[in-house]
């Protein structure tokens, strides 16, 4: 399912939104600043005024709606909002507040002679902004607040389509690549919930907790995937250990299942322990306690919201990596060894990449007319009894290969190795082959298991040349693990700019508590 619908949309993502600004550091803060300006100007210019509306009917035994015939709206404190404009609007009263001074007041609102319905607080700030509810509540012009920050998103998402697309276009195995990917899908979240909030506005102070709880619930919606995720890891763990012998890396995918499932409880669990214990009232909201929970707990919420949107695209470019189909204009394709059996014959595993660099050969002559060399590439094992080069050799030779089409490279002991020493080999042996019509450098491909692809292509990537990669399939609990290997490898490798931004999420979090904390207090 993944594979289907979640590779389509990042194909068409990637491939189709193009961002002619080269965004820069310095373009975004300015953005910023200036959407915030616009928006404070807004509120400031437009906040001086505020039309309040209460529902004011009510229903008879028989269901019909009543409005009272004689209402009042007064204030408590005078000078400090002038009321006008009182009108019965079909069953709700309307007026229209104008500030005057600067202070806090109460409106009341209510049926004559001295029956109450509505007593709403009032506050008026500095440059005369009417604010209801709280010290950040409703407020004429508010909405632009939201509005800026969804702009500012759009422009992130954009911009980082824009990376991603031109980072691909150079080299898709990349570490880059799978943390630009995570990063568009936290933000198309965000997107969406800054969307929800503007469709839905009703005050700053109710925005930014709604902001804030948004992480929390894109963690509980993934908590039932994270544990079932985590059940499937830890099953297919079990089997590969099996299979492969029991090490650390064979428990990645439990150890990460495991965790991403605790992380998501873990606030709700410390919540219910200060509730017995009494160690901090969590119900009083002014208390300082409560907002450094406040703090802990909505961080948690992001940085695991975070990281599962960064699991997305080792998921998503790990399938589209070993979905690719190299170009067919190929002089070499690379076998990488694996295991062979004790009689020195392939696995079914090394096999089935065999097969694979065969089946590409096939179409790239039926696509193209071209022949390609096959470069089988593996040393001998301490429990082989020949390369694992010599066997994928016999091998070919078995299905009509002839031996000027196979270029041994049997040194090799692992996949850094093959590849460095493949290419040295592929361009020794280019030099001696090459004609006037022939280009300059070899184009290579090579042939390894599906959910070894983007690994492969990174390595060599990394040692500095151009290969395509084709996948041959394999077992299924061979992917799950490979997926949260890339995972952590990207975390690893990208370590710098995960921390800036998880340090800028713990930063929005924390003016987001204060904001809320401030609204409470005032």
């Amino acid at each position: 399912m993944i594979s289907g619908l979640t590779i389509k949309i990042s194909n068409r993502l990637i491939h189709t939104i193009s961002f002619k600004i080269v965004m820069s550091k310095k373009l975004l803060i300015t953005i910023i600043i200036s959407l915030l300006i616009i928006s404070f100007a807004v509120i400031a210019v437009s906040g001086s005024k505020y039309t309040a509306s209460y529902v004011i009917s009510w229903q008879d035994a028989d269901g019909s709606a009543q409005v009272p015939d004689d209402y009042y709206v007064t204030a408590d404190e005078q000078g400090i909002v002038d009321i006008s404009n009182i009108r019965l609007e079909g069953n709700s009263i309307k007026f229209d507040l104008t500030a005057l001074d600067r202070g806090i007041t109460f409106i009341k609102v209510g049926e004559k002679p001295d029956s109450q319905l509505y007593y709403e607080k009032v506050y008026v700030h500095r440059f005369n902004i009417i604010t209801l509810n709280s010290f950040f509540g409703k407020c004429t012009g508010g909405v632009v607040i939201p509005i800026s920050f969804l702009i500012i998103l759009l422009i992130l998402f954009i911009d980082r389509i824009r990376i991603l697309r031109a980072n691909v276009g150079e080299n898709i195995y990349s570490y880059r690549n799978i943390m630009n990917l995570g990063l568009i899908v936290f933000v198309a979240c965000m997107i969406f919930q800054m969307a929800t909030i503007i469709l839905r506005f009703n005050g700053i102070d109710q925005s930014i907790k709604s902001v804030l709880a948004s992480a929390e619930f894109f963690a509980y919606i993934a908590l039932p995937v994270a544990f079932v995720v985590s059940l499937l890891v830890s099953l297919s763990n079990l089997n590969l250990m099996r299979n492969e012998g029991v090490n650390w890396r064979n428990m990645l995918g439990f150890i990460l299942g495991l965790f991403i499932c605790l992380m998501t409880v873990m606030p709700d669990q410390l919540y219910n322990v200060f509730m017995r214990t009494q160690v901090i009232d969590i119900f009083n909201e002014r208390g300082i306690a409560t907002q450094i929970y406040s703090v802990f707990e909505h961080s948690v919420f992001y940085i695991v919201a975070y990281l599962e949107c960064i699991l997305i695209g080792a998921v998503v470019f790990g399938i589209k990596a070993a979905r690719h189909i190299p170009a067919f204009n190929k002089d070499y394709i690379l076998i990488l060894g694996c295991q062979i059996r004790p009689d020195g014959t392939l696995t079914p595993l090394l096999q089935s990449r065999t097969d694979r660099a065969m089946e590409f050969a096939d179409m790239q002559m039926e696509a193209a007319g071209k022949d390609i060399t096959f470069v089988p590439s593996g040393g001998k094992g301490g429990d082989e009894i020949i390369a694992e080069a010599d066997a994928i050799g016999n091998y070919l030779r078995s299905k009509g290969i002839t031996d000027d089409r196979i270029l041994i490279e049997n040194k090799s002991q692992n996949t850094y190795e093959n590849i460095r020493n493949s290419a040295e080999l592929i361009k020794a042996d280019f030099t001696k082959r090459a004609a006037p019509d022939v280009s300059e450098e070899p184009k290579v491909a090579f042939s390894t298991t599906n959910y070894h692809v983007f690994r492969a292509g990174l390595i060599a990537s990394e040692l500095g040349y151009q290969m395509e990669g084709i996948g041959s399939p394999t077992k299924i609990y061979f992917w799950v693990n490979a997926f949260i290997r890339e995972f952590i490898a990207t975390l690893v490798s990208e370590r710098k700019s995960h921390l800036k931004v998880i340090i800028t999420l713990l930063l929005g979090v924390i003016v987001l508590v204060i904001g809320n904390y401030i609204s409470v207090i005032l």
